[in-house]
């Protein structure tokens, strides 16, 4: 009886123990999760391989790519170089005002253009054509004046203009005259103002506009009037009147210096030594002989 209960005892407690490690061992895992797992390393490890290779295997192209896309092609904007102002010849600026026979390429003896840019162009014709109108003015009246002045009777004749200048302003009537001719200039150069930029920044800086003239306007234009205006001709013909304007003033300025020199030379008014000089080469021609002792 005792060895029976013990038996029992014993077979009992191998049987909950067995129960017991059965419990705590743990699941084993199941086959639809083991297969995933093996073939997500499989998947990983072929796209190593994979990725290794192709940096070895020259790719052939995709016939994706190989067709051209539809449509206009972009074409690339062809850049055009800029030439500077100074570079560009008499013809291609201000229009090509005062460009003529003889001087095709213009006329430019001192170099002016080629170092002037388009706002300093226009404030150089300006300038020429002033100085060229005041010496139209100057050539006949330099020569007149020497014989014919009816203002200052009391005046020597036949004396050269330097000298008559300075007899002239020696007289109050002259000096009155005088202060008129200027106040007269003065007044005739204000409507010339409106052609200047307001002055701005710092005298002398690149981007200052003190002595600098618009590049919108027409140089010498500053009381058109008369019958050669731009509004009463075309374009050519008014081009052609400013080229003439241009010329003779260019001669007259030629003349003013050559009068002036040869007065400064000769002690003599232009007009007498003209004259003279006239009567000596009818001689000659007169009576040739005398000239060379024949």
């Amino acid at each position: 009886m005792h060895h029976g209960h013990t038996y029992s005892l014993a077979r009992t407690q191998t049987r909950s123990h067995c129960l017991s490690t059965r419990l705590v061992r743990p699941p084993p895992q199941s086959a639809p999760i083991f297969f995933l797992s093996t073939m997500f390393a499989k998947t990983a490890i072929l796209a190593t391989l994979a990725a290794s290779a192709s940096a070895f295997t020259p790719t052939t192209p995709s016939m994706a790519i190989s067709f051209p896309k539809l449509g206009k092609a972009k074409t690339a904007k062809a850049v055009i170089p800029t030439v500077p102002d100074e570079d560009k010849p008499l013809t291609e600026r201000l229009g090509g005002v005062g460009v003529s026979k003889p001087f095709a390429e213009g006329f430019d003896p001192l170099g002016f253009a080629t170092r002037a840019d388009a706002q300093e162009m226009i404030k150089y014709r300006e300038a020429e054509l002033k100085h060229g109108r005041v010496a139209m003015l100057a050539v006949p009246g330099f020569l007149l004046s020497e014989d014919f002045h009816p203002f200052f009777p009391n005046l020597p004749k036949w004396e050269y203009g330097i000298f008559a200048l300075q007899d002239t302003l020696e007289q109050s009537s002259g000096v009155v005259g005088l202060a008129g001719a200027i106040l007269a200039i003065a007044a005739f150069e204000a409507r010339s103002f409106k052609a200047w930029e307001v002055p701005e920044g710092t005298p002398g800086s690149e981007a200052s506009t003190y002595f600098k003239m618009k590049t919108d306007i027409v140089p010498g234009a500053t009381l058109p009037a008369g019958p050669w205006t731009s509004d009463k001709l075309s374009p050519e013909e008014f081009v052609g009147k400013q080229t003439a304007e241009l010329n003779n003033g260019r001669l007259a300025m030629i003349a003013i210096f050559l009068i002036v020199l040869q007065e400064v030379t000769s002690k003599l008014p232009a007009a007498e030594f003209d004259a003279s000089t006239l009567e000596f080469i009818g001689n000659v021609f007169a009576t040739p002989g005398d000239l060379f002792g024949l």
